[in-house]
């Protein structure tokens, strides 16, 4: 996945040469041109009767000489304008003068007085006009009504044949010159206005595509555009990892990406109304949430898939929740703690009753032990719902979790094995040590627990690493233990659901909602042999503060 760059501040350079590439290719059409009429002139000259220049021979090998060199220059700047370089200004200026001098030639050879060849000239003036701008275009104009007059006093002072209608057409195409020139000139401002506008709106198009692309490629909900027949038209970058970072290719199917989303999209497409259910596209993954809507784009039955990751509302969803517990559980400590410790006390005396017999005494001792249990869960319950707020530090985990590891071995009372293993010494979370030391020894304990009833061993397995697809560090806590069926994975993180006699069903639940206030996520990852809790952490350059 790749991410578009916004345009910087030099991003008139593309709209000026993109104005410089329009200006070289109008030359070349006019090349095009010269060189067309070079042909005709040739061909004219050597497949009709009567040659021009008739009045003598000299004046047929000038006429000759001066298309054929024509022709050559006109192949010669065709072949140098294709490449492009140099300053456009000069070569239009050489070749305008070239083209204007070529005709008087011409007309001067052909004897005739104001032929045609004379038109050629306004055809000239006027290309220079579009080409060039200002002075330069009048100055065209200027060398063509020289060109014309020049044959016209050549003619009356040393031919003697001065004519007066001759000098009055001479005169008007000399005016005509300055007016097609004049004309040209309004013509190609505006022309240049309308591209400079056009280039300037595709520029902004354009920079506004890449604004909306890099806004939708750096957006944290996912953006997934569907058509009709299912294929993945477009996926931003945080859809990309909220799907497990799959492979992608052209016309992919949104099934070999998500089955459970198509699954989804294909009843929304029933049911517009249908409500739709959070998943998760892999075991470790965050759990994500899916809307979907149509995109009229006029080219099928496009949909537009909004992809959010339920963890910060779950975590808006928690400070509510804590918010009625610490109500709830007040009420609990006031109603409840005190008839349970006068249940306890009471359990206790009868205890210490010599008249009792072992039945009452069974007795005693359960109404005790269950007060015992019942005044732990209150307490759990208190904690969680009068738990600090969040302090996140920065923590190198080899050197966090290495110190966490000898801590906890020096409070065990029985000897206990953990192996730890890193593949990244520098890897580094931010997360509340207080907290995440809370949730470690409860994962420790229970791990420890269920590998000595499987192996007899006080056993448990400690990795750390980093996740390339989520780009997140995680740390697995394993265990030789039975593990967990199926039907039981998806309760061990409810609220008092426990597989124990004495327990309170409170450990795992209490661990996960430690981890969310965290931004991190607890989840069981199924194992051949044993049970994996991975805690995945936050990347420490994204935590968001709610």
């Amino acid at each position: 996945m790749t991410d578009t760059t916004l345009r910087n501040g030099n991003s008139a350079t593309p709209a000026l040469d993109a104005a410089r590439q329009n200006e070289w290719r109008l030359l070349q059409v006019y090349l095009y041109y010269r060189l067309l009429l070079a042909v005709s002139l040739i061909s004219a000259y050597m497949f009709t009767d009567t040659k021009p220049g008739s009045t003598s021979t000299q004046d047929q090998q000038l006429y000759f000489a001066t298309i054929v060199t024509y022709l050559a220059l006109a192949i010669l700047s065709l072949l140098t304008a294709r490449l492009r370089t140099g300053r456009l200004g000069i070569q239009v200026f050489i070749i305008i003068v070239t083209d204007i001098l070529a005709i008087g030639i011409l007309e001067y050879a052909n004897g005739q007085t104001n032929s045609n060849l004379t038109i050629l000239l306004v055809v000239t003036v006027a290309a220079g006009s579009i080409l060039v701008e200002g002075k330069l275009a009048n100055f065209f104009a200027a060398i063509a009504t020289l060109v014309v007059l020049y044959k016209q006093g050549y003619s009356a002072f040393v031919k003697g044949s001065f004519s007066q209608d001759d000098l009055v057409q001479s005169a008007l195409i000399g005016i005509a010159c300055f007016a097609t020139s004049i004309f040209a000139q309004q013509i190609a401002k505006r022309l240049r206005e309308s591209t400079e506008l056009a280039g300037k709106q595709a520029k902004d198009l354009a920079n506004l595509e890449e604004l909306n692309h890099h806004i939708i490629q750096r957006m944290r909900t996912g953006i997934l555009v569907v058509d009709g027949n299912d294929e993945i038209l477009l996926i931003n970058d945080a859809c990309w990892r909220l799907l497990g970072m799959p492979r992608m290719s052209e016309h992919i199917k949104l099934e070999n990406v998500s089955p459970e989303l198509e699954q989804q999209l294909i009843q929304w497409r029933e049911n517009n109304f249908v409500r739709t259910r959070p998943f998760r596209s892999s075991l470790s993954g965050p759990e994500v949430q899916a809307n979907f809507t149509s995109l009229d784009t006029g080219e099928g039955n496009n949909a537009l898939i909004f992809i959010d990751d339920n963890t910060r509302m779950a975590q808006q969803a928690q400070q509510l929740k804590l918010a009625s517990l610490g109500g709830l559980t007040a009420s609990i400590a006031h109603e409840i703690r005190n008839p349970l410790g006068a249940i306890s006390h009471a359990a206790q005396l009868l205890q210490e009753s010599t008249q009792l017999n072992k039945g009452d005494a069974r007795l005693a001792e359960i109404i005790h032990q269950h007060c015992v249990r019942m005044n732990k869960v209150i307490e759990n319950v208190l904690q969680l719902s009068r738990r600090k707020p969040v302090q996140p530090e920065l923590l190198n985990m080899q050197e966090w979790l290495l110190h966490f590891i000898e801590e906890f071995k020096s409070t065990q009372n029985e000897p206990v094995e953990i192996e730890f293993k890193i593949t990244r010494p520098d890897l580094s979370f931010r997360i509340d040590p207080s907290q995440i030391g809370q949730v470690l020894t409860n994962l420790f304990q229970n791990g420890l627990r269920y590998s000595e009833k499987s192996t007899g061993k006080r056993f448990l397995r400690v990795v750390a690493d980093f996740s390339i697809q989520t780009e997140q560090p995680f740390v697995d806590i394993i265990d030789r233990g039975p593990g967990v069926s199926d039907d039981m994975r998806d309760k061990i993180f409810e609220p008092f659901y426990t597989s124990e006699k004495s327990g309170t069903g409170l450990g795992l639940y209490i661990a996960r909602e430690l981890c969310e206030a965290n931004q991190a996520r607890l989840d069981y990852i199924p194992t051949k042999t044993g049970s994996c809790f991975r805690i995945t952490f936050s990347h420490p350059a994204r935590i968001v503060t709610i």
